[in-house]
């Protein structure tokens, strides 16, 4: 077994290189996707498909941070206005259903999300994103997206 990356070796492991992706993805997504709303979107998968890339690439490390995963999905969903079940957000979440669920109970107490019964099934529960974490997520998105428009104009 090799040695374990150690300081520099380990911030490129752990955020440039999922960084890099997400540059990539960005650069490749169609112009219709550059209006404000759009390039939420667009960012907000970009990091959803870096975070689940990295577990490929590096067999035996847990990149777990299930409420931030579950931000992501949930802004994703809103946006493509698709519902979220409990238990499908649980296991996006990419960690157990308990612990999914404290986080889910968190963000509802901190007034970021609501549970609710499926109009269309009674007996599921679905995640509705309320407005202060849409506007969080859209202000995060958008200081990311202004953050790679500066990075790349250092660099080319």
């Amino acid at each position: 077994m090799g040695a374990a990356p150690e300081g520099d070796d380990l911030i490129d492991v752990v955020i440039r290189l999922p960084r890099k992706a997400i540059e990539d993805t960005l650069l490749s997504m169609p112009l219709d996707a550059r209006e404000p709303s759009g390039r939420r979107l667009a960012e907000a998968r970009a990091v959803l498909a870096g975070r689940r890339r990295r577990k490929s690439h590096f067999s035996g490390i847990r990149f777990y941070d299930p409420s931030w995963d579950m931000i992501l999905e949930l802004y994703v969903a809103t946006c493509e206005h698709r519902r979220i079940a409990v238990s499908q957000l649980c296991k996006l979440s990419g960690g157990s259903t308990t612990t999914a669920l404290r986080h889910i109970e968190h963000l509802e107490a901190l007034g970021y999300i609501v549970r609710q019964t499926d109009p269309d099934d009674g007996r599921r529960l679905i995640v509705g994103t309320l407005t202060p974490l849409l506007a969080a997520s859209e202000r995060w998105l958008d200081l990311q997206i202004a953050e790679f428009r500066i990075q790349d104009r250092r660099l080319g």
